[in-house]
């Protein structure tokens, strides 16, 4: 057969043939030199290709260089598998050779990518034609054009060759609104994790499907989607359970993570300290344990070598009573640093120096302002979750007076459990503080949802009672309407950390609230700013 032929009249009716003698359905692997590379009795839905042409590792602007075409011996229709495969596999193309009467080739039919354009949810192009020697198409231009088109529209959808792209997928019990809002969060975390957003879907269900989330169904879809538009991972906007990881990772090959996952990734990345570290290993630890009957040996990386088999043990056994000996082992580490930690609040409080810390949604510009109150240099960056160890500073007010001043980690939305307990000894630093200075992000337009999201976790920590001041940080990027209204809602003043505007407000809002809580004997601060 030459290499820019599709099937030959010769090679279809011998499949026909074949399969009309065994009554069976035969596929054929084909590779671009024209060359039958593999022979298959059975249904192409059972083709193993991983294990028969190893695992597609090329650009996501490639096709995988092989055709398939498979008998059926009822008609010549490509099934829906038939083109998930398609799509799946990153073929040249697919196609179906009918079984006529006494075992002669009938109909034709054939199917290529679609890549994605405009709107349109189109995903392939099916031919159909009554024998093989009727096929017109020029197999090499069409699979050069179709590449081109992948790489072109991969690059429209934002596709980076050095970084990951992911599909995101926001889910809800009720309303799309909230689902586009956590999914809007969930882009944000996934720039800090270095990955190109190239997809979302929005899935609004009354019941949770305890097996798939979002139901089989819908799953099948945001799988397909994904592959289409080249995406290597999928990333849920809730915490998967271990059963709705277990039941998604069999329907795909592709890369499943939910939200705690991809906040664990980050959180890995912006780790630079010892402490650090040891608080990230733990989390991830008490993430995985309940998980790796979904994950298995994926999460051996995880433990240091845990993958390996004990004597008389089965692995996943071994595995989960290897890291919680490592849980073990961290949280004592970790409660050795609680207690230096705890030793260095007490020296302080004995100075009679009070302590402020610095709080609030991440991203909102803490560091910044640390750095502008303290002439500091902690290390700052556009993305959530870059700060993960407290730094404390001293600095002296207005009024003279020294005050210690701590940064501290970002908070999110339903930030996971398992990132709580870890970083208990972080925390605890916010619970020793004499005053909260809540920072916010004024040109966010969830505002006031994310200060409220705060307000709840630093509830849930008990450290309500902690006297707390708000400020609103990023003047530079919000209109004066929305000033003027937090200004006034909030009593309090609009600042830019960035630009250094009104961070003496700050520093005599600090002296004022620290005299009313302390009372020194000095003489009374007159400081005059507008509410």
């Amino acid at each position: 057969m030459q290499p820019d032929e599709l099937i030959s009249n010769e090679l279809a009716r011998s499949l026909a043939s074949f399969s009309f003698n065994i009554n069976r359905t035969i596929s054929i692997i084909i590779n671009r030199r024209g060359k039958v590379f593999k022979v298959i009795i059975g249904d192409a839905n059972e083709v193993e290709f991983e294990k028969l042409l190893g695992r597609f590792r090329e650009a996501k602007s490639r096709l995988r260089g092989f055709r398939l075409f498979h008998t059926h011996l009822k008609d010549a229709v490509l099934s829906k598998n038939d083109l998930t495969t398609l799509i799946r596999e990153r073929l040249d193309l697919i196609g179906v050779v009918e079984v006529a009467e006494e075992g002669y080739a009938g109909k034709i039919q054939l199917a290529h990518i679609v890549p994605l354009n405009g709107n349109s949810d189109k995903k392939w192009e099916i031919y159909s034609y009554n024998d093989a020697g009727r096929i017109d198409i020029d197999l090499n231009p069409l699979i050069s054009e179709t590449e081109n088109k992948l790489q072109k529209s991969y690059t429209e959808l934002g596709g980076d060759p050095d970084l990951e792209g992911v599909l995101l997928v926001g889910f809800h019990t009720s309303y799309r609104s909230e689902a586009e809002k956590s999914v809007e969060e969930l882009k944000s975390l996934a720039l800090s994790a270095g990955k190109k957003v190239l997809d979302t879907v929005i899935q609004v269900r009354r019941d949770i499907d305890p097996r798939y989330l979002i139901g089989k169904g819908k799953l099948k879809d945001v799988i397909l989607q994904a592959e289409h538009i080249g995406a290597g991972t999928v990333i849920f906007d809730v915490e998967l359970t271990p059963a709705q990881v277990n039941g998604i990772i069999k329907e795909t090959t592709l890369n499943i993570i939910d939200k705690t996952e991809l906040i664990l990734e980050i959180f890995e990345k912006h780790a630079v300290t010892s402490e650090g570290n040891l608080q990230v290993r733990l989390a991830e630890l008490k993430y995985c344990l309940p998980r790796l009957r979904g994950k298995g040996i994926e999460y051996s990386q995880l433990g240091g070598g845990i993958g390996t088999r004990g004597p008389g043990e089965k692995k996943i056994e071994y595995q989960r009573r290897a890291i919680r000996k490592q849980i073990d082992n961290l949280e004592k580490q970790i409660d050795n640093i609680c207690f230096r930690r705890k030793n260095t609040r007490e020296k302080r409080a004995a100075t009679g120096i009070p302590v402020v810390s610095l709080l609030g949604y991440t991203n909102v510009g803490k560091s910044t302002l640390f750095n502008r109150l303290t002439k500091d240099s902690v290390k700052v960056q556009n993305k959530l979750f870059s700060t993960l160890s407290p730094t404390t500073r001293r600095i002296k007010l207005p009024s003279t007076r020294d005050i210690l001043i701590t940064d501290t980690v970002g908070f999110i939305s339903g930030l996971p459990e398992e990132l709580i307990n870890a970083f208990r000894a972080t925390l605890e630093e916010i619970g020793e503080a004499d005053i909260l200075l809540h920072v916010a992000d004024a040109g966010d337009p969830a505002v006031e949802e994310k200060i409220e999201s705060v307000d709840k976790i630093i509830s849930s920590m008990g450290f309500e009672d902690i006297p707390k001041l708000i400020v609103f940080n990023k003047r530079d990027n919000t209109d004066q309407e929305t000033i003027d209204f937090l200004e006034n809602s909030y009593h309090t003043q609009v600042i830019s950390a960035l630009n250094k505007t009104n961070i003496q407000f700050i520093r005599e809002l600090l002296d004022i609230e620290i005299q009313n809580i302390f009372q020194f004997p000095e003489e009374e601060l007159n400081y005059q700013y507008s509410a």
